[in-house]
């Protein structure tokens, strides 16, 4: 996702929007024009390949989705393109009053969903403001996740050379005392470095002989 940059002291957030309606499509620009707030980039195509394809060469903030569109229609729309570009907001823009594909919608990874028929200028920009919060909060822990699994795989790579607890993951050095892991190596980096760097490359940073 491209990140918010300022203009004129404003947040710029850019739109897709997928919809084959021009009357819609004119009146979601139209709600979007002149906000006091935020600058808001709007593209339109009126097909999901078309969306598809522009998705695939520009990054957007958030999508708006229609579930009615030529070429695809209801909740497989949204799986289409959250199976493709699961980092983009999507807002789900729903003519048919069906609260329970539009709460599918959601379920599958959609950041919020708008009815028509209700849609107003407010309602629309507080749920793309919303949407985006959601995303960045939802980002935010994928990534403390993957760095947790790197640092259980650390753990289970150091279980396996040196005698870690597995309650408090100190490990049990050769004077038979406990250490916490960065007081351990920290005695011993240099001897673990050796271990582990070729003769040449010690002698550059030692500017020791070669060892033989």
């Amino acid at each position: 996702m491209v990140p918010l940059i300022k203009e004129n002291g404003m947040k710029k957030i850019s739109l897709l929007m997928v919809e084959d309606n021009p009357a819609d499509a004119a009146l979601v620009d139209e709600f979007l024009t002149g906000a006091a707030d935020s600058v808001y980039e709007l593209v339109t195509v009126a097909t999901l390949n078309d969306a598809l394809s522009l998705l695939s060469r520009r990054n957007f903030d958030v999508v708006l989705l229609d579930l009615s569109l030529p070429d695809s229609s209801g909740i497989e729309t949204v799986r289409t393109v959250i199976g493709r570009y699961p980092r983009v907001a999507i807002i789900v823009l729903t003519g048919l009053q069906d609260d329970e594909v539009a709460l599918q919608a959601v379920r599958y990874g959609a950041q919020d969903y708008l009815e028509k028929k209700e849609l107003s200028a407010y309602m629309l920009k507080r749920a793309i403001s919303y949407s985006l919060e959601r995303k960045k909060s939802l980002r935010e822990k994928e990534n403390l996740l993957a760095d947790l699994d790197v640092a259980l795989e650390r753990i289970e790579m150091l279980q396996g050379m040196l005698p870690v607890c597995p309650s408090c993951k100190k490990i049990h050095a050769e004077d038979s005392h406990w250490y916490q892991a960065e007081e351990y190596f920290r005695g011993r980096g240099r001897q673990v470095a050796d271990q582990n760097v070729c003769p040449d490359c010690l002698q550059e940073l030692h500017g020791s002989k070669k060892f033989s």
